[in-house]
């Protein structure tokens, strides 16, 4: 065979079409409310970063998943699903929010209202009413949402950290589909997903890729078949992992070098360098 890099079909099923949206959406509107629900009940404005980095890249993964099991196979397709359910993210948990406001009693209270209670009928009304949402942004911008050092924070600098935060919640499940579940090898001949399995063994550190994939297209495997003895005690090595399903005549590799390195405390940390990812190769090698 020609060995070949995995380079995704770009096959979309219609009836993964339907499965992907569906997933996607569902889990993008419950990490929106939870992440309001963490918002409204940890008034802690220096975990926000966390909670909303947490949201976005919750929805990446939600997309991932959608993906996998709508067996998408086009990267085209995972980025806009990506870009749709960040933008939705966004949209939902501001509904939400503005919808908590209007059920809001008591006062601003560390940048929060004390008491509200969740209206279904509320919620809908001002997800499917953009124009109240934006004009409700207006109406909270002035006021203000929360303070910093005793100062209620508003106006243009308000602006800007709602902008950070929709562009991490936008921006993190893109980021994440750069890399999806889309690209990962699929079998077309079993119509399925390819299992990944970790070589046992480890490989020695791979100096120079170029050369590893030159021998591996000319059929010379010899080099994933060389591993270290059992008691060498190096700490560089490489690591196989293949992509196989049954029945399929093509295989991926991926090798991956694995080193430690001494920290400014002296403490070893574990680095990891993707040098081949999915790799073409015969079967004949998984045995």
């Amino acid at each position: 065979m020609e060995h070949l890099y995995y380079k995704p079909s770009g096959k979309i099923p219609v009836k993964g079409i339907f499965i992907s949206l569906i997933i996607a959406f569902v889990i993008t509107v419950v990490l929106s409310i939870i992440y309001i629900a963490l918002q409204w009940f940890i008034p802690f404005i220096y975990l926000n970063f966390f909670i909303t980095a947490g949201l976005g890249f919750g929805v990446g993964a939600g997309v991932f998943i959608a993906i996998g099991l709508g067996k998408i196979r086009n990267t085209k397709y995972e980025c806009v699903l990506a870009v749709l359910c960040g933008l939705l993210a966004w949209y939902s948990q501001w509904a939400l929010f503005v919808s908590l406001m209007s059920e809001a009693d008591g006062s601003m209270g560390g940048g929060m209202w004390v008491r509200s209670s969740f209206n279904l009928t509320g919620f809908w009304y001002v997800l499917t009413h953009p124009e109240m949402l934006f004009q409700a942004m207006l109406s909270l911008n002035d006021a203000g949402t929360f303070t910093l050092k005793h100062n209620t924070v508003s106006g243009t600098l308000l602006w800007l950290v709602w902008a950070f935060e929709a562009f991490i919640i936008v921006g993190a499940p893109v980021l994440f589909s750069l890399s999806g579940r889309s690209t990962t090898p699929f079998s077309e001949q079993n119509d399925q997903w390819m299992e990944e399995r970790d070589v046992q063994g480890k490989l020695k550190t791979v100096n120079d890729p170029d050369q590893l994939t030159e021998e591996l297209k000319s059929g010379n495997f010899q080099s994933l078949k060389d591993y270290l003895p059992a008691d060498n005690l190096s700490i560089d090595y490489a690591t196989l992992r293949i992509y196989e399903s049954p029945g399929d005549p093509v295989s991926y590799i991926s090798v991956t070098n694995i080193s430690h390195k001494a920290d400014k405390k002296g403490e070893l940390k574990k680095e990891t360098k993707l040098v081949i990812e999915y790799f073409g190769i015969t079967a004949a090698l998984n045995h």
